[in-house]
């Protein structure tokens, strides 16, 4: 009798590798299209030109897990999480008095903070669907 066990345990992993990596890059792809892009309108930035957010989302597959997200930083601080979760009077435990900020033209901003944006959540949960249909096209041949 040949135990061909290792052989078809190896072309299961090919497929669920695979599978992964698709679902990571149609995840990236969901994230960059809800992801906001700053304007100058927007900002109150003169010349400001946005989309670094967009273009640093990436995915890591790691144990059999698909993660999605960015290490993206403004003055060293976590940026992305302030879109992804919104801050000032908008944010969960957040800051629940308005402020003032400055910007790089040293023009001031009375704010209460901004409303989260869920582009990485919504890049899960609205798709949930399409990465079930990946598994199973890899799997269902």
């Amino acid at each position: 009798m040949i135990d061909n066990t290792s052989q078809i345990l190896a072309e299961i992993r090919r497929k669920l590798d695979t599978a992964l990596e698709e679902i990571g890059q149609r995840a990236v792809g969901h994230a960059r299209e809800n992801a906001p892009v700053g304007t100058p309108e927007s900002t109150g930035i003169e010349k400001y030109h946005g989309g670094m957010l967009r273009q640093s989302l990436t995915y890591k597959v790691i144990d059999d897990v698909v993660y999605i997200g960015t290490n993206l930083t403004s003055n060293g601080a976590p940026y992305p999480i302030y879109v992804e979760f919104g801050t000032g009077i908008f944010a969960i435990n957040g800051r629940k008095t308005p402020w003032v900020w400055i910007d790089k033209n040293g023009k001031g901003h009375y704010t209460h903070g901004i409303k989260p944006t869920h582009f990485l959540r919504n890049a899960i949960d609205d798709n949930k669907v399409e990465y079930i249909n990946v598994i199973k096209k890899y799997f269902n041949d």
